[in-house]
């Protein structure tokens, strides 16, 4: 317990809400003072007793000389996102200073500036918030696109609730070292609530410095929209979330496929970010020069790319977030009508495309495949025509993918080799004829694949 700790000069703590001037303040205010300095009552009603303090405008005391929070931190085995009042006299606020104050017992009482008049405690996951389940926080519901939780297991029949802060607000720091093994991307291991989470050091059994994982972008200019991928910023395309120019050195990421013109993004969630370096281009991968991502040498058909300048040298590497969506034809593009990917605007000299109906409007877009790619063929081309479902196709189909994306067999007969690959964005199969096929025999195949050709 926090008890032992406290001594009979400390301050007394802001009580929030309070009345002054017949008007209720939740949080610290300058009102009434020439100072301009802020300041809080220490009783419920000022009015009626005029006692009062300034607010500390940062962390104080404590057994760790006044170091500042770490968010998330826990504490009897729960997971703290603000600062709390349990397990301490007088009602006053703390945080904890490292990650976990159950092994590590430093703390500092909180500025008055981080409390506010709202729910304290800790989150409660699982939480039900409008029939559905979340296990971590979430921007759900709010237009800040701030990430909150609630405090109880069902927000819809309790509906208390808390910001989850971000963490002081430094990033997961890939690789690190948890109970003497390496980890590079977010993880369970060690977690008592079975969230995921990273380190924000390289070495967390000595540092205990951590953050829960975000599942979903969050804040930024945007309020939470999710990534694009690729985007444009200051003129260099990103296949992934970067730190370029971030405080904190957070990761980010467009929210359209052009920052340097429209100027929105978020803050990446954690789970999708790994080694935190951006793509190298161009890079040499066995002697041979590469300006994008690419599948060449990668068993699985995924994108990758070289996060060194020669991979055969550095050998780092990362694979490059796919913005899952197809070209949509025809497509409107500073009011001209395309009907195939185009260089048209095009900064680096690569075939595009829009996808939305209109560019100008969205500014949603993606580089063309210039060839099949992914599948579980490793992008071999198309075998035109192909039997699927019993029927012969002479061009690439959508049928049963989502999200929508175009992709053939690269057999004669999907039916009976259930091989496959996404289609190239510049193959004209699927932009002149997409509907070009005929029945074969509907007895003959009972195979339905349901979100995309396995």
């Amino acid at each position: 317990m926090l008890i032992s700790f406290v001594s009979f000069a400390d301050p007394p703590p802001c009580v929030f809400p309070f009345i002054y001037k017949q008007k209720s303040y939740s949080s610290c205010t300058t009102d009434g003072t020439e100072k301009g300095k802020l300041w809080c009552a220490t009783t419920a009603n000022y009015d009626q007793s005029p006692q009062w303090k300034y607010c500390s405008l940062k962390e104080y005391g404590g057994n760790s000389g006044g170091k500042a929070c770490v968010f998330p931190f826990t504490y009897n085995r729960r997971t703290f996102y603000t600062c709390t009042n349990e397990g301490i006299q007088k009602g006053l606020f703390w945080c904890a200073t490292t990650g976990s104050y159950d092994k590590d017992k430093q703390w500092s009482y909180c500025a008055d500036s981080r409390i506010a008049a709202r729910s304290q405690g800790p989150c409660t996951f699982p939480f039900i918030y409008k029939g559905k389940s979340y296990s971590s926080c979430t921007t759900a519901g709010t237009s800040a696109g701030k990430l909150w939780c609630s405090l109880t297991s069902n927000y819809d029949a309790d509906p208390r609730w808390t910001y989850c802060s971000p963490s002081e607000p430094h990033p997961c720091t890939f690789p690190f070292i948890f109970n003497g093994k390496s980890y590079s991307a977010c993880t369970k291991e060690g977690s008592d609530d079975g969230q995921l989470w990273c380190a924000t050091t390289v070495n967390y059994g000595r540092d205990s410095k951590w953050k829960v994982c975000s599942l979903q972008e969050y804040e930024g200019s945007s309020k939470g929209q999710t990534c694009v991928f690729p985007f444009i910023y200051q003129g260099k395309t990103f296949n992934t979330c970067t730190n370029e120019n971030s405080s904190h050195g957070r990761f980010w990421c467009s929210t359209t496929g052009n920052y340097d013109k429209d100027k929105m993004w978020s803050y990446c969630a954690d789970a999708r970010l790994g080694p935190n370096q951006p793509c190298i281009f161009p890079f040499t991968y066995n002697g041979k020069s590469y300006s994008s991502c690419t599948t060449d040498g990668e068993s699985s058909g995924k994108l990758w790319c070289s996060l060194t300048s020669d991979y055969n040298v550095g050998r780092k590497w990362i694979y490059c977030n796919r913005y899952f969506s197809a070209c949509v034809f025809p497509f409107i593009y500073q009011n001209k009508t395309y009907p195939t990917c185009t260089k048209d605007g095009s900064k680096i000299d690569w075939l595009w495309c829009a996808t939305t109906s209109t560019y100008d409007k969205d500014h949603k877009w993606k580089r063309c495949y210039e060839k099949e790619h992914g599948g579980n063929t490793d992008g071999q081309p198309c075998a035109f025509p192909f039997v699927y479902k019993a029927r012969k196709f002479y061009t690439c189909t959508d049928e049963h993918v989502k999200p929508r994306m175009f992709w053939c067999a690269t057999t004669s007969n999907y039916d009976k080799d259930k091989k496959w690959s996404y289609c190239a964005d510049t193959k004209p199969h699927w932009l002149t004829a997409s509907n070009r096929m005929e029945v074969v025999d509907e007895e003959k195949s009972n195979n339905h694949p349901e979100k995309r050709p396995k």
